[in-house]
């Protein structure tokens, strides 16, 4: 799935310039936040237990994936989002009153390896450019560290859905040993192995409020270190001096 990008936030303290890719990821999680929280978006982890609201919620998710990537065989779609050694995360929005899934990832875990395989991840063409994306990914790093232990993914993207990927944290650097990995993944031509780190530390449900905790810590230590003192400017070359000393401008010293 390959999302456009979101607005940028401006942010009024210009000390510390935000990069633009962590300013559009910060701004996306907390739109799809702030709808959680109004009770008008939610996530739930779903897998082919047999039950009928997992079973509906499939159903609409299976749906999607075959609409939002019709490159894939839709036997294929279907075979793995109701195998029951897949689980999926599914963005659910109340739209009329009714609960809709509007986009969602499916995966398989490699429990005693501890990583999962993104199999597919999609998100309605008309929810997109609302950070549903971005919030879908952070989720799915949550629940699947809570509920089957993982601490790393991997998936082959398509060229289309390189950028969604590097923007969620993903990279073409494997860090973990092929021997780890290697016997449970079947390899892709035409697509691009990336992998993810999921910290054991890292409080995916919150990002954009340890983003801002951690600028105010570094803007802190910034403004310790800084000296605000405002000096007179330099008279001498009014009367004809050419130049003079570095260490002679006011301040030099003791900026260091």
């Amino acid at each position: 799935m390959s999302e456009p990008l979101a607005k940028r936030i401006k942010h009024e303290d210009p000390l510390i310039p935000e990069e633009p890719v962590e300013s559009e990821i910060k701004a996306r999680d907390t739109s799809a936040k702030q709808e959680e929280e109004l009770g008008i978006l939610q996530f739930k982890y779903v897998h082919n237990d047999g039950s009928a609201s997992n079973l509906r919620f499939l159903c609409e998710l299976k749906d999607i994936f075959r609409q939002q990537l019709p490159q894939m065989p839709p036997e294929y779609i279907v075979r793995l989002v109701f195998d029951r050694q897949h689980k999926s995360v599914c963005a659910i929005k109340k739209i009329n009153g009714t609960l809709r899934v509007i986009g969602g990832i499916c995966y398989r875990p490699v429990k005693e390896m501890r990583f999962g395989e993104i199999a597919f991840c999609a998100v309605k063409t008309e929810e997109q450019v609302r950070g549903y994306g971005t919030r879908l990914m952070n989720q799915t790093k949550h629940l699947s560290r809570e509920h089957d232990g993982l601490d790393h993914f991997l998936t082959y993207a398509d060229n289309f859905a390189v950028g969604y990927f590097k923007k969620q944290g993903f990279h073409q650097s494997i860090t973990m040993e092929r021997s780890r990995w290697a016997p449970y993944i079947k390899d892709y031509e035409g697509a691009t192995l990336m992998e993810c780190f999921i910290n054991p530390h890292l409080d995916y449900l919150d990002i954009p409020r340890m983003i801002r905790r951690q600028r105010r810590v570094v803007e802190n230590k910034i403004r310790s270190l800084t000296d605000e003192a405002v000096r007179p400017g330099l008279k001498v070359f009014r009367e004809g001096v050419k130049s003079i000393d570095l260490t002679e401008i006011p301040g030099v010293l003791e900026a260091g």
